[in-house]
């Protein structure tokens, strides 16, 4: 009995794995509040590593510009990085945990504005803001968007105000974040409107690629059993 209670701690300790995650600000899925990260998505992702054994390294989420944090995923072991969408360009660089969300990618500018696009043509038409190294900026690429007429950020809320002051024309961005935000830092959402939907995507926990697929396997099983908050 003692040794099957041995073996037991032991297996437990060795596959029991301590993660350094990070994360963006991305509500209501993952933001920072009162100095702590929320959202959907982190307490989705705080109940499956808590269910399956495994610990945030100081039990800290640490809340980066994305391009960071992507930066992490790609380079370090034992990292995950979240919300992510799912794209074919990203598909072999990461191992996967989810869908945990959904999320519409949209391009958001002022009403007053009177921004028209109703076609991927007209995007070149207008200087859109776009976080470098995410979904959006692979899209618009695909839809054939010059370069020039993006204008790459690392902060959302930088451009914000950009596009709040008319420096840029529509931002490309979570349509259910961009409109907290707007809020949060004080600008009347209702002012704004959503122009031209860019895609819907399945969020996930990205994981390094190097992460072991039994565990990943292990981690989506478990997914259907806990509760999405």
């Amino acid at each position: 009995m003692r040794i099957v209670l041995f073996l037991t701690l032991v297996c437990s300790t060795l596959f029991s794995q301590v993660f350094t995650v990070y994360t963006e600000q991305l509500p209501p899925f993952n933001f920072m509040e009162n100095g702590k990260v929320i959202g959907s998505s982190t307490r989705l992702l705080e109940a499956l590593l808590a269910k399956s054994g495994h610990t945030i390294s100081h039990g800290k989420i640490n809340l980066v510009p994305w391009s960071r944090g992507y930066h992490e995923a790609l380079t370090t072991q034992n990292t995950i990085l979240y919300s992510m969408a799912r794209t074919p360009e990203r598909e072999d660089l990461f191992k996967w945990v989810g869908p945990v969300n959904k999320l519409t990618i949209g391009l958001i500018a002022k009403k007053a504005s009177q921004l028209v696009i109703n076609k991927p043509e007209c995007l070149n038409n207008y200087t859109i803001a776009v976080m470098h190294d995410t979904a959006a900026e692979s899209i618009l690429k695909n839809l054939g968007m010059r370069p020039e007429r993006m204008e790459r950020f690392s902060s959302p809320l930088s451009q914000i105000k950009k596009l709040h002051e008319g420096r840029v024309d529509a931002m490309a961005f979570g349509v259910e974040g961009m409109y907290q935000m707007l809020s949060t830092t004080g600008i009347d959402p209702s002012l704004y409107e959503t122009v031209y939907i860019l895609k819907q995507s399945d969020l996930y926990f990205a994981f390094h690629k190097e992460t072991d697929d039994a565990l990943i396997q292990k981690l989506n099983e478990l997914l259907k059993t806990v509760v999405h908050f």
